[in-house]
């Protein structure tokens, strides 16, 4: 008994032939869908078998018209548009952030004059700082000669409130002078990074404009 494969192939064939044999305007569309038992199915309507199971729609010529999808290769379909859409997007974000890099820096030079000029201002904080803690070591000094006078440590109110003032200035500063430390070493870090994004780009700029122009 022929197998329900051999079975649709063969009623694919006659339907065919039939075709063929009819005028132009008798041939309708052909649709051959698969069924749920793994075969397919002819017919010359869009049934429920190719919308739950897919198919294709054929010319009267026997070429392809287009290929009907089931809703789960439909929402795939969408998924690798919507990836292909986002993968395209990011290279043009990529490819606008590289121009304006460039323009930015267009070489070498220009990207250290940068960085220079941001370590200058980071360490303009720290040596700012340094001279304020020798004010304040200044004033601690001499509210330690004042408190002498009280060897008890019974000190007046005025002086009291000076030491305290004078540590937690001192304090300030010292925390001023971490922090712009670690300032230094993300600006440093970040124009090493800089420099590893731009080196590609300076040499594939540096090889266009090497070029010879026809």
């Amino acid at each position: 008994m022929p197998s329900q494969a051999v079975r649709s192939h063969a009623s694919w064939a006659l339907w065919a032939a039939l075709c063929a044999c009819l005028p132009a305007t008798a041939q309708a569309t052909v649709f051959l869908c698969h069924d749920g038992r793994g075969g397919t199915v002819t017919t010359d309507h869009l049934g429920t078998d190719c919308l739950q199971y897919g198919g294709k729609e054929l010319n009267p010529d026997g070429s392809v018209r287009r290929l009907i999808l089931t809703q789960r290769q439909q929402a795939d379909q969408e998924a690798a548009l919507q990836r292909e859409q986002a993968a395209r997007e990011q290279q043009l974000r990529e490819q606008r952030e590289q121009r304006a890099l460039l323009a930015r820096y267009p070489d070498d030079a220009s990207l250290q004059s940068a960085r220079a000029t941001d370590l200058h201002s980071v360490q303009a904080l720290i040596d700012a700082a340094h001279e304020r803690l020798k004010v304040l070591d200044r004033e601690r000094h001499d509210n330690a000669l004042d408190a002498q006078f009280y060897p008890n440590g019974n000190y007046p109110s005025d002086l009291r409130a000076r030491m305290q003032i004078n540590q937690s200035q001192r304090e300030q500063e010292h925390q001023m002078i971490d922090a712009q430390q670690r300032e230094l070493l993300r600006v440093e870090k970040h124009y090493r990074d800089l420099r590893a994004r731009l080196r590609p780009l300076w040499a594939r700029q540096h090889a266009a404009a090497s070029v010879p122009a026809n």
